[in-house]
């Protein structure tokens, strides 16, 4: 094994509203022996640099320059970890590694920045070897696979050694994030994200995450269509991609936390609050005024539904007319454990304020609305939970979940 850091050169991608894709930057990485992350930078070509529709990858840690950036050190660049895979495409990849005979580690950035992958991954953004070019930009599966899909995604959960045919086809829809089963996949036409229940889930996740959504859509926050789908006993939940627009071409995405780490060490914010996100919106916000009063209207939701699972990575921006937009809500459950305490706190507070109390009236301030909108946003909150017992029965939802989620959700 060698014992040298290892130098290689990637090409930055951006697929642009247009459907078009082009390189837009240079990114040099250098890892020690294990494939960690010793130092890299990243240089705009000049193309993109004269293009008249060029903006920064990151306005934070990669603004729109000549001057090449540079990292040090162990953490992952803003640039880099957006863009790598999750917890569920690196458990793919280290299957396909096992089917293959190959010793490689998931941890190993070069590893898996080499892997081929076939479709673009949510966003707008690849980073690939310097000679490569991009794969396409939607997903070659269809609500037809669907099935096969939840049943090869078990079949990795439950760590059986799935057959090459399986593998290949949840690797061709995985490049979506995170740590939960998922795949993408077209129908009609339209781009959209199929989530799966897991076999350790303590409630029904795609309906709770259903029955999340509806309750936001009833309080007048912004969510994705979506839908629950049902295969004989088999379900997913999908949900219309607000990455891609009507003509196909991609919006670009930076995660809250790409924009909040640490500018000299690029450290992940060690205690993240929603303050911080509200003078981000303040000062990187193309409609600071519409997004603050939707950040607030989802803090307040996050709480009404319980939800301890509001980390920086859970809120998005979309690069749109004069810069970033605060994205749909999205990953909106429930945590079965009450008394939790969130990801972000607010204020001075690790608590969050109830809708209706006085403390969410007060709040309302630190976001800007005037209390005559702080009023409209609790009001909407209070008639969208105002009839949950109806909410839990539309969806069909066993009796254990319905009393479950009685349990867990405010009533006002």
């Amino acid at each position: 094994m060698s014992t040298a850091n290892r130098l290689e050169a990637y090409t930055l991608w951006l697929a642009l509203p247009d459907g078009h894709c082009r390189p837009v930057a240079e990114f040099l990485l250098e890892t020690d022996p294990r494939g960690r992350h010793r130092r890299s930078g990243l240089r705009y070509l000049p193309a993109w640099l004269d293009a008249p529709e060029a903006f920064p990858l990151n306005p934070v840690h990669a603004p729109l320059q000549t001057e090449p950036r540079e990292w040090l050190g162990p953490e992952l660049p803003a640039v880099l970890d957006e863009v790598l895979p999750g917890q569920w495409e690196r458990q793919l990849l280290r299957h396909a590694w096992n089917q293959s005979n190959t010793l490689r580690d998931p941890g190993d950035l070069h590893a898996v920045l080499s892997a081929p992958r076939s479709s673009f991954r949510l966003g707008a953004m690849e980073i690939l070897p310097g000679n490569a070019q991009p794969p396409a930009l939607n997903s070659p599966l269809s609500l037809s696979d669907l099935e096969a899909l939840i049943l090869d995604a078990r079949a990795v959960e439950a760590e059986a050694f799935p057959e090459a045919a399986a593998l290949k086809r949840l690797r061709q829809g995985s490049s979506a994030g995170g740590a939960r089963p998922k795949a993408l996949i077209q129908d009609g036409g339209q781009p959209w994200l199929a989530k799966f229940n897991r076999a350790d889930d303590p409630f029904n996740h795609v309906r709770a995450e259903a029955l999340c959504l509806n309750l936001a859509e009833r309080a007048g926050l912004q969510i994705p269509a979506h839908r629950v789908m049902r295969i004989g006993e088999l379900e997913a939940l999908l949900l219309h991609r607000f990455d891609v627009n009507e003509a196909g071409g991609r919006y670009h995405m930076l995660s809250a936390n790409a924009l909040l780490k640490d500018p000299e060490t690029q450290a992940d914010l060690a205690h993240p609050r929603y303050d911080d996100l509200v003078e981000l919106i303040r000062h990187h916000g193309a409609e600071p005024a519409r997004d603050l009063k939707r950040l607030y209207a989802q803090m307040l939701f996050n709480e009404a539904i319980n939800n301890r699972d509001d980390h920086l990575r859970n809120f998005s921006f979309l690069q749109g007319e004069g810069g970033l937009h605060l994205s749909p809500a999205y990953d909106l459950v429930p945590s079965e454990a009450l008394g939790s305490w969130p990801v972000l706190g607010f204020g001075h507070q690790v608590s969050l304020p109830r809708p209706g109390s006085d403390k969410a009236l007060a709040a309302a301030r630190h976001f800007g609305l005037p209390p005559t909108e702080a009023r409209e946003v609790n009001e909407a909150l209070r008639h969208a939970f105002s009839d949950l017992p109806q909410a839990l029965q539309n969806l069909d939802l066993s009796p254990k979940d319905q009393a479950l989620f009685k349990r867990l959700f405010w009533t006002p």
